[in-house]
C-alpha cells in the first residue's frame, strides 16, 4: 500500500517541520520510549485526509503527568514507515519536538520549549503534538472495516 499525503498534509508537515527549528538542547536518549527506531505492534494509528501515521504510546499509555517520549511515522506501506516525529514530554507537557520530512530523510528540526524563537512559534497548537492524541488499533491501517475501526478512536 503507498499512501500519498495530499498537499494540505505535505502543507501542514512542512510548515511544523520549519517550525521545528533547531535549538540548543534535545531529547534524551534515555528516556521513556525514546529510543524506538520503528513503530512496536501497539502503535496506534492517527487518520489524516490522505492516509495513517502510527504513533506510539497510545493515549492509554500516557497520563497527564507523563515523562518520556512519542513517536509518530508515517504509513507508506506496512513495513515503510518512516520517522516523522519524536516529541518529548516533561510532566505532560510538551518541552523538545524532533522533526524529519516524513519520507526518511535524516535531516532533523528541533524546537525546545519554552522558546522564543519564531520559528517555534505556534507549534504547541498543532493536534500531533498534543499529549491527548487520539488514535485507533494499528490494524485500522490494513483492515479498515474491523468493528474496532469504527469505533471513536482511544
Amino acid at each position: 500500500m503507498n499512501i500519498r499525503l495530499p498537499i494540505l498534509l505535505v502543507t501542514g508537515l512542512t510548515a511544523l517541520s520549519a517550525a521545528v527549528a533547531a535549538a540548543p538542547g534535545g531529547i534524551p536518549a534515555a528516556g521513556r520510549h525514546c529510543a524506538l527506531r520503528a513503530p512496536p505492534p501497539e502503535a496506534g494509528a492517527y487518520v489524516t485526509p490522505g492516509g495513517f501515521l502510527l504513533a506510539f504510546p497510545r493515549n492509554s499509555g500516557v497520563g497527564r503527568d507523563y515523562t518520556g517520549c512519542r513517536t509518530l511515522w508515517v504509513v507508506q506501506g506496512p513495513d515503510d514507515t518512516p520517522l516523522l516525529m519524536r516529541l518529548y514530554f516533561r510532566g505532560g507537557r510538551l518541552a523538545v519536538a524532533e522533526a524529519q520530512d516524513g519520507r526518511g530523510g535524516r535531516e532533523v528540526r528541533r524546537c525546545v520549549l519554552p522558546s522564543t524563537d519564531r520559528a517555534c512559534a505556534g507549534l504547541e497548537d498543532n493536534p500531533l503534538v498534543a499529549l491527548d492524541l487520539p488514535t485507533w488499533p494499528r490494524v485500522c491501517t490494513e483492515q479498515p472495516d474491523l468493528p474496532a475501526c469504527a469505533q471513536d478512536p482511544e
